[in-house]
């Protein structure tokens, strides 16, 4: 199973990660999970947030879940990827990953 949320407001952030953590239990199960959050907008100051990266970290280390930065927005809000309490993939757009994540046959959720 392969589903991607989307987070694009960062009061979203509490309800994103409770989402992914019912998803990873619900599917233990499975052969193949994979989940990316993908965040754009306001959401990416989310990644400023060190209670928020505490709860990222720890799903960053079961390898299944991976967390995205938007590189436009960061620029436009004057972000850096050093600014980033934690390891946070950067992607040129992403809106761009949404689609390329989709065309992967990935779940979309918007948070």
């Amino acid at each position: 199973m392969r589903v991607v949320f989307h987070i694009h407001d960062e009061s979203m952030w509490i309800t994103c990660l409770a989402n992914v953590k019912n998803f990873l239990e619900m599917g233990q199960d499975e052969q193949e999970i994979k989940v990316e959050v993908v965040a754009n907008g306001p959401a990416i100051k989310g990644y400023l947030n060190g209670s928020i990266c505490q709860k990222i970290e720890h799903f960053i280390q079961t390898d299944h879940v991976t967390f995205s930065s938007c590189q436009k927005a960061m620029v436009n809000q004057g972000i850096k990827e050093s600014d980033f309490l934690t390891k946070i993939k950067i992607v040129p757009s992403g809106v761009f990953r949404l689609v390329e994540l989709q065309q992967q046959k990935f779940a979309y959720i918007k948070v």
